[in-house]
């Protein structure tokens, strides 16, 4: 009777750990190319994959970086609005170079990203980031419910822990859980995103997924919780001997340059007006930037090796020159080509990695254009309420907000948005993450009604069989005679001892 009332009551916790809202959870692979995913290094991943909605790329947002993409994933915004220009840029209000931090991020005083937006609607709805960039700041004075900083240290599958230890937390289950994983960019970084080393923490990102499906399942939230995986950008590759110092072209304290290859910002420091004229326009630039600039497309030119961009040149579709962070002078490598930065960062892998640069070194890349392939990233999602065994054409990042909105039943705000992708992707059974929880909670409930029912039911013929053997032994203890109905006994009981 103990242990089925102990069987009761876990039943009962376990349906109530889990948010009635309905459950999403994102998990992002960071520099995990599109063609990475394929059935031989990637099995689980792969097979998963036939279990929903998959594309076999999507275009993200230039430029392809860590910090702009998974902001972008996480407002619906193109990098000229929501301000993340780069992994690192110039912020002429700040006058400073910013970082990872809250600055980086909050430029935008209007941005509400997922995890916000779901605190905000309320009727204890949680949101939990993990490492996922720009998690860390207050959007509209929210923030999200459970948040844990990024650390190369934190072993990834307790992260996959920590994750299944919010969803299932008894007095704020979340509901929405955003992962960061910054596998393979790191060794891709060191080593090229082709090259053994990269291979191999593939496939323990594919071993983390079958770990994640592992732990949904022991948490009966295999059927209940939509699960998307994706990537933030694809890598490409540079040697050594390919990289070009630009600072061979400039005066000394004359500039400040941010970002890394293959996108390089130059900032001209305040000088005196110099006049400019073309076939079209006259006008006066401030400072260097005249002269900065004709030495550098003088230089790209002759080496054929980068482009020189200024900042009214650069092109609309990259969704980038409108904002204050865009940098007055853009360089753009070419593909198999970097700028100096490169060999500085390698300075820093000899010390970690013990590795030896020669000219023949390759070193992985990304930032392009997100129309060059080798930039593209993949998606797949699967849940209760995904189309199954589906592909769909690729799409933009800008479109995934309003597809996270849809499946978390939230309202969603304006963004860039302009292909409602969710249309595509979702079924349209009433089957859906609100109704499986609800079913989920229900069968708990009543199997553990069912199992007290079957304990008081065994009670009472116990009782009833004790009580039997009882009148029997009474009977025959006051008459020694042998009664052929225990009914009869039971009577003359009653009888006698009335």
């Amino acid at each position: 009777m103990f242990i089925i009332v102990l069987v009761h009551f876990a039943i009962l916790h376990l349906a109530c750990s889990i948010s009635r809202h309905p459950i999403l959870i994102v998990v992002s692979y960071d520099a995990f190319r599109y063609d990475y995913l394929n059935p031989n290094l990637t099995p689980n991943l792969f097979r998963l994959r036939q279990k929903g909605t998959f594309a076999e790329y999507i275009y993200n947002v230039f430029p392809t970086k860590t910090f702009p993409n998974h902001f972008t994933i996480a407002t619906g915004m193109y990098t000229e609005t929501h301000g993340v220009v780069g992994n690192s840029f110039y912020d002429p209000t700040l006058k400073e170079v910013v970082q990872i931090g809250e600055a980086m991020f909050t430029q935008n005083k209007e941005i509400i990203p997922i995890w916000t937006l779901n605190e905000l609607a309320g009727d204890d709805r949680h949101s939990a980031v993990l490492m996922w960039p720009g998690g860390m700041a207050s959007y509209k004075n929210v923030k999200p419910t459970y948040f844990l900083n990024w650390s190369h240290e934190y072993d990834m599958f307790k992260r996959v822990d920590k994750a299944m230890e919010w969803l299932m937390d008894s007095k704020k289950p979340a509901n929405l859980v955003m992962v960061y994983i910054e596998e393979p960019d790191y060794y891709s970084h060191i080593y090229g995103p082709d090259s053994q080393k990269v291979y191999e923490r593939i496939k323990v990102l594919d071993k983390l997924t079958q770990y994640l499906e592992e732990q949904l399942r022991k948490y009966k939230l295999e059927n209940s919780a939509t699960i998307i995986h994706l990537s933030d950008h694809g890598m490409s590759s540079v040697k050594a001997k390919d990289i070009v110092n630009i600072t061979q072209f400039l005066q000394p304290n004359t500039y400040t340059l941010a970002e890394t290859t293959p996108c390089m910002h130059v900032i001209p420091k305040e000088g005196i007006l110099q006049p400019y004229f073309d076939l079209i326009n006259a006008f006066w630039l401030v400072g260097y930037e005249k002269s900065i600039y004709d030495s550098l497309k003088k230089a790209s030119e002759t080496l054929k090796t980068f482009d020189v961009y200024r900042k009214s040149d650069l092109p609309d579709r990259w969704h980038f020159k409108n904002n204050p962070r865009t940098p007055p002078i853009f360089l753009m490598s070419k593909e198999n080509y970097g700028f100096q930065d490169i060999l500085e960062a390698a300075e820093h892998y000899k010390e970690i990695e013990h590795i030896t640069v020669t000219p023949e070194s390759v070193f992985g890349v990304h930032g392009f254009d997100p129309e060059m392939q080798k930039m593209h990233p993949f998606f797949m999602v699967r849940g209760p309420n995904i189309r199954k065994n589906y592909m769909i054409k690729p799409f933009n990042f800008v479109d995934l907000y309003n597809f996270f909105t849809e499946i978390l039943r939230i309202k969603s705000v304006p963004n860039n948005s302009t292909t409602p992708i969710y249309k595509e992707i979702l079924t349209q059974s009433t089957f859906n993450g609100v109704s499986s929880i609800i079913l989920i909670t229900v069968a708990g409930v009543l199997l553990s009604l069912l199992l007290i029912g079957c304990a008081v039911a065994i009670t009472v013929l116990l009782i009833k069989r004790q009580q039997s053997m009882r009148t029997t032994a009474a009977l025959n203890k006051r008459f020694p005679q042998t009664f052929q109905q225990s009914i009869e006994a039971q009577h003359l009981l009653e009888a006698e001892e009335a």
